[in-house]
């Protein structure tokens, strides 16, 4: 199952040299989405953990990747915010409403004061709200270092939260007067507000002045005090120790803390650990109607319904962030694909290096490559790294702000060498079938897409759609979602052996297409081709539907209708009408001869039988000898195929522009 495999990774990222990164609760200093760090102070705290402010300075670029701040919670729903020890990450934002309005909010690791808050546990600042926990954790720990440096910042405490009061002051300071001492600075109301006004006209946008109505040149009593109530900013404090160590250097105390966790998210049993909140995703799936795999199971009970040793549970707080990545967006989808290698020796730089792979990023690049050795779905597995021999895989519905992710289907023990395997034959598939559409649809002359599994399904499956320039598109809907849930699985495993609704689907879109005057049956016939041929049978179902004796009939009559085809036709709705309706009007055998008969009678009206004589006379045979069961949907394949045939390309033409090319 997955969660051994998690645990496993978890293992190794524990015992790696930079495991801090992968602890759940440990963040790192954070980016933008340009990649930019926030402003970033470190503040000396000495050997005796007097705190010097006067000492502050900001961090030099290069350092700031290994500067870490931690969440510490009770509980993963914890929202308490509260600050036990270490470096503090604060954020607050400003914004305008339409009315004018300034509307703040705080986010980070760290909230301040707030008296007027209507819930009381959340009015204390976040230091505060860490004092209960905090003294569980000391206990009698006097001597601790955790304990030393909280009873300092206890008493500095209104000097860290005026810096995250005035954090543009702060920038200021630093990049212009910092020949003052920090203390004094934070003392003096009127240099604060001076400080923060001029860094504010530094960095706020013409749009926001322009909202808050503020000259940058007219600076009065009422534009200072707009100012003064927009500021907003975003830092990192990091309280560097003596010998240039940082929080996480003291491994007892931050031990301490880990076990505090520990002991808030578990509980012992008689044989061993369980977890008494959620923490990873729940083994046991039930529902107030029970569960298959637990009978009886109380959904109160759900997270514990596996047990953990010391080791173990420690090893999924190291590995519960790795596990919730995926490697790809399964396109038009909201599903996304959690793949956990698995293997003997696996590294944690091995595990690291596979998640860096075969990202979503480079699978959208090989959507748009022309290569059919590429299936972006299988790309998501690439490794060569021998040490990695299976893979446990997990198809997760992608959780809004406020709603997690859910799994929806697991596959474990996939082995590396049958995926190769599987890859190669689609492969092998995607270029004879690709060579194939190119020679059928020649008289294209732009570049054509490989196959891509995906794209496939969605033209078969999807819902069709005109544009507003009267082009037919395929949009996914919830069939085709559910359907990739289905057929995926399958696929990965080599047990992808039929696909019933594929061809039902194939002549809906057809129809609908030829309905809206922008046929797509010379292209939704391959994808359907490849989709059937990439199944693992002995048997290509393909073939089994061209050589139906409903499929013949189709064919021939399409042959027939032939005559009534494109501008030229003398019957101009004969194609809207008969052909886009097609699958309606042959519905048994009995509606087909009806058909049959329609189109012979005006074949003959339209004086176009010397054409066709042959054809009806076999047509008339292939339904006196029919026999079996009758298939509509392989029937209209037959009609289509024949109906919109284009006319093959001669070989003396291609000697021709090979000449003119020379």
């Amino acid at each position: 199952m997955s969660l051994d495999t998690v645990l496993k990774i978890g293992r190794a990222l524990r015992e790696s040299q930079d495991n801090l990164r992968h602890f759940k609760y440990v963040e790192a200093c954070p980016k933008d989405k340009d990649g930019n760090y926030p402003f970033c102070i470190s503040i000396p705290v000495r050997e005796d953990f007097f705190i010097d402010w006067n000492g502050i300075k900001e961090v030099k670029e290069n350092e700031r990747g290994n500067l870490f701040y931690l969440k510490f919670k009770t509980s993963d729903s914890d929202g308490m915010m509260k600050y036990i020890f270490g470096d503090v990450y604060y954020l607050v934002k400003s914004s305008i409403t339409k009315k004018g309005e300034i509307v703040k909010s705080e986010a980070g690791g760290y909230r301040l004061e707030n008296p007027t808050h209507s819930n009381a546990a959340y009015r204390p600042s976040s230091f505060n709200r860490g004092n209960a926990d905090c003294d569980e954790i000391i206990k009698d720990k006097e001597d601790s270092n955790l304990f030393k440096f909280r009873s300092q910042l206890n008493k500095d405490l209104w000097i860290l939260e005026s810096i995250l009061e005035n954090i543009s002051a702060i920038e200021f300071y630093l990049s212009d007067a910092n020949d003052l001492e920090l203390i004094s600075v934070l003392k003096n109301c009127d240099l604060l507000n001076s400080f923060t006004i001029n860094r504010l006209l530094e960095k706020i946008n013409k749009a926001n002045l322009k909202k808050l109505k503020v000259e940058p040149n007219n600076i009065d009593e009422t534009a200072k005090k707009k100012l003064l109530e927009f500021d907003y900013g975003e830092i990192f404090v990091h309280f560097e120790f003596s010998e240039g160590k940082s929080w996480f250097d003291f491994k007892e105390d931050l031990n301490s803390i880990t076990q505090k966790m520990l002991s808030d998210f578990t509980e012992k049993s008689k044989n061993g650990i369980v977890l008494k909140k959620t923490l990873y995703k729940t083994l046991c799936s039930g529902d107030k109607k029970n569960d298959i795999q637990f009978p009886d199971f109380k959904l109160s009970s759900k997270s514990k319904s596996k047990e953990f040793n010391e080791d173990s549970i420690q090893d999924l707080f190291y590995a519960i962030e790795y596990s919730k990545k995926g490697k790809l967006m399964i396109p038009n989808t909201d599903i996304k694909l959690i793949v956990l290698p698995s293997g003997d020796n696996i590294k944690a730089e091995d595990y690291l290096q596979f998640q860096k792979s075969g990202n979503e990023e480079e699978v959208k690049q090989a959507n748009t490559q022309l290569s059919d050795e590429i299936e972006p779905l299988f790309d998501i597995f690439s490794t060569e790294n021998d040490a990695i021999t299976t893979f446990d895989l997990i198809f997760t519905k992608k959780g809004g702000t406020t709603s997690p992710d859910v799994d929806l289907l697991e596959i474990s023990g996939i082995e590396k060498s049958t995926l190769r395997e599987t890859q190669q034959r689609i492969a092998e598939v995607n270029r004879v079938i690709q060579k194939e559409k190119k020679q059928y649809l020649h008289y294209i002359s732009k570049e054509l897409f490989p196959f891509r599994i995906s794209s496939s399904i969605r033209y078969i499956l999807g819902t069709p759609l005109s544009d507003s320039s009267g082009n037919v598109i395929f949009k996914a809907n919830n069939r085709y979602q559910s359907h990739l849930l289905k057929v995926l699985p399958l696929i990965y495993s080599n047990n992808y052996h039929s696909d019933n609704s594929l061809l039902s689907s194939f002549i809906n879109n057809s129809e609908f297409s030829i309905r809206a005057g922008d046929s797509k049956y010379n292209f939704l016939k391959f994808d359907l081709k490849f989709l059937l041929s990439i199944q693992n049978n002995q048997k290509n179902k393909f073939m089994d539907i061209i050589n139906s004796q409903s499929y013949q009939l189709g064919s021939l009559l399409g042959t027939l209708a032939k005559n009534f085809a494109g501008a030229n036709s003398p019957i101009k709705s004969f194609e809207k009408n008969y052909v886009g309706n097609l699958s309606r009007r042959i519905s048994n055998l009995s509606d087909f001869i009806k058909l049959k008969n329609d189109i012979e009678q005006k074949l003959i009206m339209h004086e176009k039988t010397n054409f066709t004589y042959q054809v009806s006379y076999e047509l008339a045979q292939k339904v006196k000898d029919f026999h079996g069961s009758y298939n509509k949907e392989e029937c209209a394949f037959g009609f289509f195929e024949s109906y919109f045939k284009p006319i093959p390309k001669k070989e003396n033409q291609e000697t021709d522009t090979a000449t003119e090319n020379n």
